[in-house]
């Protein structure tokens, strides 16, 4: 009997040790915040596009995906993006297309789509989503989860409050305004720049009301330097960036920092963190050698000019992409590789006041520098 009860303590003990255990384990693996939201265009883009019938903006596609998920999910890239890293970060899992069936949204939902922009007109018969109603998806997705929620409204507040809003979005706005000689005709580029802040300002101010306080926003990067761009402004720049893709980025980047640290102020709880990424993007195309890279101008998928011509996976073979992606800054005409995400990412996690302003992520939910 004796030895029976040893044995049962022993035991005990045991399940008793493997679930402080594993109960510590669980506590650190915890996520930092409930849930990641993302909205934008094709450089957040997690396959929402695929759902949508007859877009014109997909990358469901060989060789998509091919350096990590090994088939193309709808991501304009080899592998992951920017916001799967964040999420990473965040101890979270990717967030899912808010259009994919049956999919968890209880720790984040991808409301970007390939082709979108600040203004509705921008990707206007591409069938994609526009920002402006994706904001209103997750309205709604809001209003249902405030009203349904079985621990009550307060409960869901605080989920939403506590949350991360990632927003992306603007290159294809310039992109559609230097193709539209009519709206530039109509509209200078200042006021064109004030229309793009005057509508992201209306975004933030609808994702506020419906609970968002935690935002990371990335400014828009040097659109001009893309092999795309290069290739479809040879005739104006021989190749190199085109200066006015480029000059419109920089107006708006400078005016979207001053409007970050306006809303700062003036919406109570709110913090707005920003990446860079124009500065940044820069850095590594003009110190390529000392990030690693061998090619910041040609895609490493496609052919022709710059490798931009004939976009990727419209190729023969429809494989055809290069050897060494790492080594290259562009992966198709327009979208950066992993390995520039995965940098992106790191900054946006640890990087210092050149690149985040006012501070990183990992200050904004940990609290540390």
């Amino acid at each position: 009997m004796d030895l029976r009860r040893r044995m049962e303590k022993l035991v005990l003990s045991i399940l008793v040790g493997l679930w402080i255990i594993s109960s510590s384990v669980a506590a650190k693996k915890q996520p930092y915040v409930p849930a990641m939201f993302v909205f934008g265009d094709s450089l957040a883009d997690a396959g929402n596009n695929n759902y949508i019938p007859h877009s014109k903006a997909r990358a469901n596609f060989t060789p998509y995906g091919v350096s990590f998920f090994h088939y193309p999910t709808g991501r304009f890239t080899n592998g992951r993006t920017a916001f799967d890293f964040v999420a990473t970060y965040l101890r979270l899992p990717y967030p899912p297309p808010y259009l994919q069936p049956k999919a968890n949204f209880m720790r984040g939902i991808n409301f970007a789509s390939g082709g979108s922009g600040m203004l509705d007109s921008t990707g206007a018969g591409s069938n994609i989503i526009t920002l402006s109603h994706q904001v209103k998806q997750f309205e709604h997705f809001s209003y249902k989860l405030t009203k349904t929620n079985p621990s009550g409204p307060a409960q869901a507040k605080s989920y939403l409050g506590k949350s991360l809003y990632c927003i992306t979005i603007g290159g294809n706005d310039i992109g559609d305004y230097i193709a539209n000689t009519t709206l530039q005709n109509t509209t200078t580029p200042q006021q064109f720049v004030t229309m793009l802040l005057v509508n992201f300002d209306q975004y933030i101010a609808r994702l506020y009301k419906s609970g968002a306080r935690k935002f990371l926003v990335l400014d828009i990067p040097a659109v001009g330097c893309t092999p795309y761009t290069r290739f479809a402004g040879y005739s104006l720049a021989k190749g190199a960036c085109l200066d006015l893709a480029n000059q419109l980025a920089v107006a708006y980047n400078t005016a979207f920092k001053a409007l970050v640290a306006h809303l700062n102020k003036k919406l109570e709880g709110v913090s707005i963190i920003k990446l860079g990424t124009y500065n940044y993007f820069m850095d590594i195309m003009q110190n390529a050698k000392a990030y690693g890279f061998k090619d910041t101008s040609t895609a490493c998928c496609g052919s022709g000019m710059f490798n931009a011509q004939v976009s990727c996976g419209k190729t023969n073979p429809q494989t055809l992409f290069c050897n060494n992606t790492s080594e290259h800054v562009f992966w198709d005409g327009t979208h950066p590789t992993e390995t520039v995400y995965a940098m992106f990412s790191h900054q946006i996690w640890t990087g210092n006041s050149s690149v985040m302003y006012p501070f990183n992520l990992s200050t904004l939910v940990l609290g540390k520098n």
